[in-house]
C-alpha cells in the first residue's frame, strides 16, 4: 500500500502555506487538533518528524544544524505541547525546545516561543526548573516575563518571596488602589481579595446597574458581590439573578443580598442559562448604564468608574470594555500559550436605553452570547462607539468547573462555539436591523449551545471544507438539493482542509452560512450525537490530516467522492493519498469507506482502493437565461473559484482571456485569499461577494475554461454551470469528449477567432446554446445522482421518493 503521508505531499502542502507558514501552519494544526499535520510542520522546518523527535529524545544536536529552520521547528514544538494529544507529547515538546536552544542558541527561538518554553516548564515541571530557564532567555515579551516572575515569587504557589513583596508586584499590574488580601488564611487566596475604593468618584447622579448572574453559587459569589459593593462609583444598583439554584444554595444567596442595601436578589422560575438570567436582570435594571459581573470573578474597585468615564465624556460612545487577567484560586497567572491581558467580554458596560432600543436582548443560549452581544453593538453603532479601557480591571477565576474552560484552549475552541460565531457574524453582515427579541433568533444555533442536544439521525451527511465555495462545494450543494427533493434528510459536516491554512479561524462561506441560517441547510458538528445512513465525504483532502479522534458521528456506510485526483498528471500538487483518507474515514466515522470517482480520468489514479463500479454523475440543471445576449463586443469570462490554491493556476486560467483583446473580459475571483497579479485595468473583476456564480455566468456570451495542461480532472463545475445557462463554453481539445455537446473544443490559439464567429452568427450561437442546455439536462439530471446514492444507502435508510422534503431547522 502507498505511504499515507509521502514526503512529496508534505512538501506540496508546505508550498501551499506560503509566507508565514511558521505561524499559520501551527495555528491551523492546533485549531483542528490534527496530529498528522505535525509531519507538515516538520517538513516546513526542513526535517522529517520521526527524525527530529528521535534527535530531541536523544539530545542529538547534530541533526538540526543548518539548513533546519529553528522558528518553524519551534512551531512544531508549540503544536505538540498545546495539542497534548498523545501520551508522550509533553516530554517531546520540552525536548524539542531544549534541542533548539542547545543546538542553535537561545536567540534562535522567537520571543513568543521563549515565553512558551518557560511557561510549559513552569506548568509541567515546577517553579525551580522554570526559574533557571527564565534566566537563559533574554527576548521574552515584557508582559509574559513579568507574569512569570510574579508567579515564581507567589508564596501560594511555591515561591519564596515575602507576601508583601509579591503582593506589591502583583498589585502593580492594576490601577491604584492595588488589590489586597484579607486576613482569612482558611480561604483560597482568590476569595481573600479585597480593595479600598478610596474617595468616592464624583458623579452627577448617573446610576449604574451591575447584573450578577449565579447558578449553584459558592463562596465565589460573595467575593464577586463584595468587589462590586466596594466600587468607587457610589450610585450603584446591584442585581443578583439566581438561575433557579437548588435550596441548598439559599444561604449563600441570602448572604450576598445582605452584603449591602443596594443588592437586590431576583430568582428565575426555571434554569435558563446565564444569558436568560442577564436578560431578566436587564429588564429589572433602572440604571442609566448597565454592566455585568460573573459570579466567581473579582472586579477592581475602580472598574465601574473607569469604564463609565468615557461615556460621560463623549456622547458618541455607547459602550466600554476593559481587560481581565485569568488566575487560579492561588492567583497564578501563567497559562501556556495564553496572553495575560485580554478583553474581558463580561465587563461590557453600555447605555441601557439606547442599546436595548436598537439591538434588543442577549441571545438566551447557554454559552458565548456575550461575544455576540458585544459584536452586535459594534456592528450597529460602529466600532468607534465601543471604547476599550486598556487596563486590567478584573480577575477571572479559572475554576475546574467552569463552563468555558473545557471548551476554550490555546488556539482551539469547541466546534459549537465556532459554528455559533460563524452563524451570528453572517447575520451581523446583513443590511437588516440587528434588533433581537428574546424569543426571536434570526440564525441557527448549535444544539450544544441551545440546551436541546440529543441524538439525531440523517439519511446522508455531506462532509467538506465549507469555508470556501469552490467547484466541490457548489457541486455538493446541488447534490444536497437533489437528495432533499427526493425526500432524504441531509446535513453538512465541516472539516477544515490543510490546503488552505490561516493564522486565524475563518467562518463558513457566507453563501453556505446563509443557507444554514435560513433553515434551508442543516449542519451537524463532529461532537454531535448523530447517526447517518451514509456519510458522503465530498472532499478527500479534509481527511488527509484529519483530527486523531473526537468525532461522535457514526455512519452505516461511508462513501468518499473523488471528483479531484490525488495529484496532477505530472505528479505535482499532491492533495491526498487513498491510504490516509481511508484510514481517517474509518477512524472518525466507524465504517470502512468505499470510493466513488466522479470522473473517468480520476478513476485511473485511484489505485489499490475499494471503489464502486460506476462514476458518480455530477448534478447540474438548466437555467433559463435569454441567449444570445444583446449586440456589442463579445462578453467573455471565467469563474476562478477552483484556481485559488496551487501557485500558477490563476495565471494559466487567464491566459486565453488575455488573447481576447477585442472582447469585454469579466472575471469572478476565488473566495480564497490568493489573488491574480497584474489584471488589465479595463477588465471587469468581481469579488465573490459582488454577485453569485449564476448571475455572473448569465452576463457572459462565452465562458473560457482552459485549465493548466497537467490538470487531471476532465469536468469543471463552473464551466458546467455556465453551459446550464446556455452560455457557449470553450474548452481545450483534450476535454471535448468529457463535456460532449455542453462545450465546444478548440485550441487556445483558436479561441479568440471562435469567440468572434459566435458573436457574428446569432443563429450558430443560439444552436450551441440549445445544445448545451440539452446536454446538461440529459447528462447531469439530478435523478441520475439520487439513483446512485439510493443504491449506496444501507438497507435501513429510505429510498428517495415523493415530493421535496420539508425545510429542516436545527433546534
Amino acid at each position: 500500500m502507498a505511504e499515507a503521508q509521502p514526503v512529496a505531499l508534505l512538501d506540496d502542502h508546505v508550498a501551499l502555506a506560503g509566507a508565514g507558514a511558521e505561524v499559520s501552519l501551527p495555528n491551523t494544526a492546533m485549531r483542528n487538533r490534527s496530529v498528522a499535520a505535525r509531519r507538515v510542520l516538520a517538513r516546513a522546518a526542513g526535517i522529517g518528524l520521526d527524525e527530529v523527535l528521535e534527535a530531541a529524545r536523544k539530545g542529538d544536536t547534530r541533526r538540526i544544524r543548518r539548513p533546519v529552520d529553528p522558528a518553524a521547528l519551534a512551531g512544531l514544538a508549540q503544536t505538540i505541547a498545546l495539542q497534548d494529544e498523545l501520551p508522550g507529547d509533553r516530554d517531546d515538546a520540552l525536548a524539542l525546545y531544549a534541542l533548539i536552544r542547545t543546538a542553535r542558541g537561545a536567540r534562535a527561538l522567537p520571543p513568543a516561543h521563549q515565553a512558551l518554553h518557560v511557561q510549559l516548564v513552569y506548568a509541567w515541571q515546577g517553579p525551580a526548573n522554570a526559574r533557571q530557564l527564565l534566566g537563559a532567555y533574554r527576548r521574552i515579551p515584557v508582559a509574559a516575563r513579568e507574569s512569570l516572575e510574579i508567579d515564581l515569587a507567589n508564596p501560594f504557589a511555591g515561591g519564596a518571596t515575602e507576601m508583601e513583596a509579591w503582593l506589591a508586584r502583583f498589585g502593580a499590574l492594576f490601577p491604584a488602589p492595588a488589590p489586597i488580601l484579607s486576613a482569612a488564611p482558611e480561604k483560597a487566596p482568590f476569595d481573600r481579595l479585597t480593595g479600598s475604593a478610596g474617595h468616592p468618584a464624583e458623579t452627577a447622579g448617573e446610576r449604574v446597574t451591575v447584573v450578577v448572574t449565579a447558578y449553584r453559587p459558592g463562596e465565589g459569589l460573595l467575593t464577586a458581590v463584595r468587589s462590586i459593593v466596594a466600587q468607587s462609583w457610589p450610585d450603584l444598583e446591584i442585581i443578583v439573578v439566581d438561575d433557579a439554584s437548588p435550596p441548598e444554595h439559599d444561604a449563600i444567596l441570602a448572604a450576598a443580598e445582605d452584603l449591602d442595601p443596594r443588592v437586590r436578589l431576583i430568582r428565575m422560575p426555571a434554569n435558563g442559562g446565564t444569558y436568560a438570567a442577564r436578560n431578566a436582570g436587564l429588564e429589572a435594571a433602572r440604571g442609566d448604564f448597565v454592566t455585568f459581573q460573573d459570579s466567581d470573578d473579582w472586579s477592581h474597585p475602580r472598574r465601574v468608574e473607569l469604564q463609565v468615564r468615557p461615556l460621560l465624556l463623549d456622547p458618541a460612545v455607547v459602550a466600554t470594555t476593559s481587560e481581565g487577567i485569568s488566575v487560579t484560586d492561588r492567583l497564578v497567572m501563567t497559562r501556556p500559550g495564553i496572553r495575560r491581558g485580554r478583553v474581558n467580554v463580561s465587563s461590557l458596560l453600555f447605555r441601557r436605553e439606547a442599546v436595548i432600543r436598537r439591538i434588543g436582548w442577549f441571545d438566551p443560549v447557554r454559552k458565548a452570547a456575550d461575544s455576540e452581544f458585544l459584536e452586535r453593538i459594534q456592528t450597529t453603532f460602529g466600532t468607534d462607539a465601543v471604547r476599550r479601557v486598556a487596563k486590567p480591571l478584573a480577575l477571572i477565576r479559572l475554576s475546574e468547573g467552569s463552563l468555558s474552560r473545557s471548551e476554550i484552549r490555546a488556539y482551539w475552541m469547541h466546534p459549537a462555539r465556532t459554528a455559533y460565531m460563524s452563524a451570528y457574524r453572517c447575520w451581523h453582515a446583513t443590511t437588516r436591523p440587528l434588533h433581537r427579541d428574546r424569543a426571536d433568533r434570526p440564525f441557527v444555533v448549535p444544539a450544544h449551545l441551545s440546551g436541546t442536544a440529543g441524538a439525531r439521525r440523517f439519511d446522508v451527511v455531506v462532509a467538506a471544507d465549507w469555508r470556501f465555495l469552490t467547484g466541490v462545494q457548489r457541486s455538493a450543494l446541488a447534490e444536497i438539493r437533489a437528495l432533499r427533493s427526493a425526500g432524504l434528510s441531509v446535513a453538512i459536516l465541516h472539516l477544515e482542509s490543510l490546503r488552505s491554512v490561516h493564522r486565524q479561524r475563518r467562518s463558513l462561506s457566507p453563501g453556505v452560512q446563509r443557507l444554514i441560517n435560513s433553515g434551508r441547510l442543516e449542519q451537524v458538528l463532529e461532537t454531535d450525537d448523530v447517526t447517518a445512513g451514509l456519510v458522503l465525504v465530498r472532499q478527500p483532502e479534509v481527511l488527509q490530516f484529519a483530527p486523531e479522534d473526537g468525532c461522535a458521528l457514526r455512519a452505516g456506510r461511508v462513501v468518499i467522492v473523488a471528483d479531484r485526483a490525488p495529484a496532477r498528471r505530472d505528479g505535482s500538487d499532491r492533495r491526498y493519498t487513498g491510504a490516509a483518507v481511508s484510514a481517517a474515514a474509518t477512524r472518525l466515522f466507524g465504517a470502512p469507506p468505499v470510493w466513488a470517482p466522479q470522473d473517468p480520468a480520476v478513476r485511473t489514479m485511484l489505485t489499490d482502493l475499494s471503489s464502486v463500479d460506476f462514476d458518480l454523475p455530477m448534478v447540474a440543471e438548466p437555467v433559463d437565461v435569454a441567449r444570445p445576449l444583446p449586440r456589442g463586443p463579445a462578453v467573455v469570462g471565467v469563474d476562478l473559484c477552483d484556481a485559488g490554491e496551487w501557485p500558477g493556476d490563476l495565471a494559466a486560467a487567464l491566459d486565453v482571456l488575455r488573447r481576447c483583446t477585442d472582447a469585454d473580459v469579466r472575471v469572478r475571483l476565488p473566495e480564497t485569499p490568493r489573488r491574480p497579479p497584474g489584471l488589465p485595468a479595463h477588465w471587469l473583476v468581481y469579488e465573490p461577494s459582488d454577485l453569485d456564480p449564476r448571475t455572473f455566468t448569465a452576463q457572459l456570451d462565452v465562458y473560457l475554461h482552459f485549465p493548466p495542461e497537467q490538470t487531471a480532472e476532465l469536468i469543471s463545475r463552473p464551466a458546467l454551470e455556465a453551459a446550464a445557462t446556455g452560455c457557449v463554453v470553450l474548452v481545450p481539445q483534450r476535454l471535448g469528449a468529457a463535456f460532449g455537446e455542453a462545450a465546444v473544443p478548440c485550441t487556445p490559439d483558436e479561441a479568440p477567432s471562435l469567440v468572434r464567429r459566435f458573436r457574428d452568427d446569432p443563429a450558430r450561437y443560439a444552436a450551441q446554446s440549445m445544445l448545451a442546455r440539452a446536454a446538461v439536462e440529459r447528462d447531469h439530471h439530478p435523478s441520475a445522482f439520487t439513483a446512485r446514492i439510493a443504491a449506496l444507502l444501507p438497507a435501513a435508510s429510505p429510498a428517495p421518493q415523493g415530493p421535496p422534503a420539508p425545510v429542516q431547522r436545527l433546534p
